[in-house]
């Protein structure tokens, strides 16, 4: 038996499941591209589905064909944001591929239709391109469902903090952040995260300037008054950088029993806003 394969539909479909794919992928990874990235990264997606048409390649060459295929689809898509959101997103677009060819052999396991051809690690089926879309098109929903489900909005629960900076006292609202694990590389002691922007009004005069100058790009020699300077290490999904901090003799908090000491400790400045009207600082659940 011999398989007409119609060019333009092969690379029509592929495109378009690409495209649903590539969504499913950047909506688990929190990742979204442009129109234009999509389109290009779908593209290519089709174009290395014509590995079906080659010559039968060694078994070594063709995974190392799918793995360096999937990375290059992945990175025309959502573009290098640090290692592991890369790899994060590759193996989601991996799995959301094995998961709709899942889906298309369970119908043809349901049907009457014969596997029609293989190679390199591609597999052709005898199924309707309307219908493999129709499974795309469920992944992808399926994903989106399950990422709107979970990120409903809870009431984030905050404590007020209290601290000490060049003879100023500080009153900031805290909340609790499990991914928060910044520690002072001097004490190894857990770490105060406060926004900048969200917490400029409370400051001392001279610690917003350093910290203006500090964003800016200018490094002062000198932290303002007394302060004893901290370079915080902090590693998120995206990047590895340096926050500006100062040690300070206590963190106190607010509870409604009275003031707690919670020690000596640091706190560090983000140059970003937390985006809330609730808190101005993070801190993680070795903290307390």
């Amino acid at each position: 038996m011999k398989t007409v394969i119609y060019l333009d539909v092969l690379l029509l479909v592929n495109f378009l499941i690409a495209w649903f794919l590539l969504l499913a992928a950047g909506a688990v990874s929190g990742q979204r591209a442009g129109a234009a990235h999509m389109a290009a990264a779908s593209a290519l997606a089709a174009l290395s589905s014509l590995i079906l048409l080659a010559p039968e390649l060694p078994y070594p060459v063709q995974l190392l064909y799918k793995a360096g295929t999937a990375a290059l689809v992945v990175l025309a898509a959502f573009g290098w944001h640090g290692p592991r959101r890369f790899v994060t997103a590759v193996c989601w677009f991996t799995a959301f591929h094995l998961a709709l060819a899942g889906l298309a052999m369970l119908t043809v396991l349901q049907s009457d239709t014969e596997l029609v051809q293989t190679g390199n690690l591609a597999v052709y089926l005898r199924i309707s391109p309307v219908l493999l879309l129709v499974l795309s098109g469920i992944c992808c929903l399926g994903v989106e469902l399950l990422t709107r489900a979970g990120s409903r909005p809870s009431k984030t629960e905050t404590a007020g903090m209290e601290l000490e900076l060049c003879g100023t006292t500080i009153h900031l609202r805290a909340a609790l952040d499990t991914g928060c694990h910044l520690k002072d590389p001097i004490t190894c002691l857990p770490v105060l995260l406060v926004s900048y922007p969200d917490a400029k009004g409370r400051l001392p005069a001279e610690v917003s300037a350093f910290l203006e100058d500090w964003f800016a790009g200018t490094r002062q020699v000198r932290p303002p008054g007394q302060s004893s300077l901290r370079l915080i290490p902090c590693s998120t999904a995206a990047q590895h950088s340096l926050l500006p901090g100062f040690a300070v003799g206590e963190i106190r908090l607010i509870t409604p029993k009275g003031v707690l000491g919670l020690g000596r400790s640091a706190v560090a400045f983000a140059p970003q806003s937390f985006e809330s009207d609730a808190y101005e600082a993070l801190y993680g659940p070795d903290f307390l």
